[in-house]
This record gives structure tokens, sequence and C-alpha cells, in this order.
């Protein structure tokens, strides 16, 4: 079973297992990294499969919308990374579906979920789309040059 988890401080967790090549490490910050980055409206989590560590990823609010031009009701998917023997398996879509579930049932002011995917990470920018995410036509430029996509996640009545 996949689970989806907020880290609190309390939590031991270990990426000593966790296995990302360098190329993926430019396109998503490494998982330990991820979990420790301390700022203000920013949630890290941790994906569990089996109770092993799988995946992880933050959400971020706040001053991070700004640059990509998304609605104060955005809120953005950020270093979403898979160890490295449990790609390609399918868990992509499944912890998109989880992590919009999650937002609905946490803040129903959120509408949007933004993400953004580096111009070469072909990969990545595919797997968003097949999710549902819509290219926004824009780009930002951070250490390198991002794609912004985004996808509604009203919950339908």
């Amino acid at each position: 079973m996949l689970r989806v988890l907020q880290v609190d401080p309390t939590m031991e967790i270990s990426f000593n297992h966790y296995q990302l090549t360098l190329k993926q490490m430019l396109y998503a910050a490494h998982p330990r990294y991820v979990i420790n980055r301390q700022r203000s409206n920013y949630f890290p989590f941790i994906i569990v499969k089996d109770d092993e560590i799988i995946g992880a990823f933050a959400l971020e609010r706040g001053d991070i919308l700004i640059p990509i031009n998304a609605p104060t009701t955005a809120i953005c998917l950020r270093d979403l990374s898979f160890d490295r023997p449990h790609q390609k398996k399918g868990y992509f879509k499944q912890v998109i579906k989880v992590v919009e579930q999650y937002i609905n049932r946490q803040d129903s002011s959120i509408t949007d979920l933004y993400v953004m995917v580096n111009v070469h990470n072909d990969d990545a920018y595919y797997a968003f789309i097949r999710a549902g995410f819509k290219d926004q036509q824009r780009t930002v430029k951070r250490l390198y040059t991002l794609k912004v996509l985004a996808k509604s996640i009203i919950q339908q009545s």
C-alpha cells in the first residue's frame, strides 16, 4: 500500500538506501535536503510503500507562487523524486492523486497544483502532462530554466 506522510521533526528518516542519478539530482533535490529544508509555508513529505521510503517531495505556498504567476489559491509541488528501484512502476500517478486528496482534505481554499519542470527533463514533463497538468506556456529562471505546469484540483461536488 502506498502512503504519503507529512514529515514532522520527531520522525526518524533515513535515506541511506535512496538512489538517484546525478542527472536526477539536478532536476530534483536529494530527499535528505527536501525534508530538512526550513522555510515558511514549506511542507515536506515522504512516500512510503510497505514501510519503505520510496520517494519524497514538498508542497510550498507563499513567495514561490509569485515568479510562476500562480494565484494565491495555488500550491506548488517541489522536488518530487522516487528511489531508483521504484521508478517507472506506476507510483507517480498514484502519488499525484493522493497529493490532490490530501490538499482537498487539508485546505479547500487551494484550487490549483503547480509544478516547475526543467526544460531538459522530458520524462518528468510528459509524466505531469499525462497526470492532467497543463503547460502554462511560460518559463522561469532559477538555477535552470523551468517550465510551469498547473492542474486544477477543485473537488467536484
